[in-house]
């Protein structure tokens, strides 16, 4: 079928500018790269790259000897900084690039992560944002401080997202089963992860809740399996004591100054995050924000009813309830770094959806805190003056108060048609 003049000028087009789009990639990759590799060396990569050499090398089953492995990193990186401090199965996935000298494993790793998020956008824009174009998404994604942060480091925030946006997505159509196994994939960062998780089973419907937690708990064993698998049986009691005593390692990356969530904010106040006053605000923080997530699904339809007519309203509903909760997972993750703050994008994306499409009706007082809020959070001088200062805590206030305006429960809901 021969398609007519001005439908094969818009394919070419939009194949030109995906094109352009790979190229870009390529070309931020290797300037990522490119850089001094003493700048290199003081990133995060060198960590996972030399805890994948680990694996290579047939040290798997003493991956969390913290000696070893600086061993392994003067060795292969030329220094010794951060200690690998995540589940085995993941070092899996930089054996990928691990057999390549450490410039060039970076190279392909950022390669790897940037192709992530721009797939994350075309998901994302495909099955929850369609009047948006997701080579503009992706693009207006580069400029978001913490995906610049995540790319330097060589850090696996991007992947997070990319399975985070794929379990919004399916759950969204109903595909409980199938959110669960994405969800579970993102357990190398599981202090994320987990409170996701802990607000979508206990807020959807039975039979919804059965298959979230069947498809999460059947691939959270098989990844405990092939943990097993890679660094044998104690790993199981030997990497929980190796997390609980990291803080106490040298060049642990433990700064709770630098994290965005409820514990970064108490030590900003307390100059502590273990004393009795800092343990106990955070937790009644966490417990208040649990029950305010909570809440905001009471409000919304389950995940199990936005294939219900008006589905369009559900699916309103059920984006703005995901979004808050995703915001509620950040706030009280225990450890968050700077980079983890791509997740953001997920709630930033669909709450300015709500906002330019006009499903949504805020008040107009709240619509312009929300979307004050969000250009706090989303462009550069908050996030660039917080790293700079060493005052990233801060950045959770603005998340906080976007946590707690943008709810659905007191939107006022736009009328059904029948």
């Amino acid at each position: 079928m021969v398609l007519p003049y001005t439908n094969r000028k818009s394919a070419f087009i939009s194949r030109t500018t995906t094109v352009i789009l790979l190229l870009l990639i390529l070309f931020l990759a290797a300037f990522a790269a490119a850089r001094p590799l003493a700048l290199l060396q003081g990133s995060d990569f060198p960590h996972f790259y030399c805890a994948a050499r680990m694996l290579a090398e047939g040290d798997s089953h003493q991956l969390f000897n913290a000696d070893l492995q600086r061993q392994y990193q003067a060795r292969y990186a030329g220094r010794v900084g951060t200690l690998y401090s995540h589940p085995p199965f993941e070092a899996v996935l930089y054996l990928a690039v691990a057999w390549l000298p450490l410039r060039y494993a970076y190279f392909l790793w950022s390669l790897l992560t940037m192709t992530l998020l721009a797939a994350g956008a075309a998901r994302l824009a495909r099955d929850a944002l369609p009047a948006w174009n997701w080579r503009l998404l992706f693009v207006a994604s580069l400029t978001f401080v913490p995906v610049l942060v995540c790319v330097l480091q060589g850090q696996d925030s991007l992947l997070l997202l990319f399975l985070v946006i794929l379990a919004f997505t399916t759950m969204r159509r109903g595909s409980d089963f199938a959110a669960g196994c994405w969800l579970a994939l993102g357990l190398f960062k599981f202090q994320l992860v987990l409170p996701l998780l802990l607000v979508l089973v206990l807020t959807k419907k039975r039979g919804s809740r059965i298959g979230l937690a069947k498809g999460f708990s059947l691939t959270a064993l098989a990844l405990a399996g092939a943990s097993v698998a890679i660094s044998g049986w104690p790993v199981l009691t030997l990497y929980p004591k190796f997390l609980i005593h990291f803080k106490d390692q040298p060049f642990g990356g433990m700064a709770p100054q630098a994290m965005a969530n409820f514990r970064g904010l108490t030590y900003f106040l307390f100059r502590s995050d273990d004393s009795t006053w800092a343990v106990a605000a955070v937790s009644i923080l966490s417990v208040a924000s649990l029950v305010k997530a909570l809440n905001v699904w009471k409000h919304a339809r389950l995940a199990s009813d936005v294939s219900t007519a008006p589905a369009t309203q559900d699916k309103n509903e059920f984006d703005l309830a995901f979004a808050n909760t995703a915001l509620f997972a950040l706030l009280v993750s225990y450890h968050l770094n700077p980079h983890d703050l791509t997740l953001l994008l997920l709630p930033i994306a669909l709450l300015l959806h709500r906002m330019f499409a006009g499903t949504t009706r805020w008040p107009r007082a709240q619509k312009w805190i929300i979307a004050g809020l969000l250009g706090i959070l989303f462009l550069p001088p908050l996030h660039l003056w917080a790293l700079r200062a060493n005052h990233y805590a801060l950045v959770s206030l603005p998340l906080l108060a976007l946590f707690l305006t943008s709810a659905p429960s007191i939107i006022t809901r736009t009328s059904r048609t029948p």
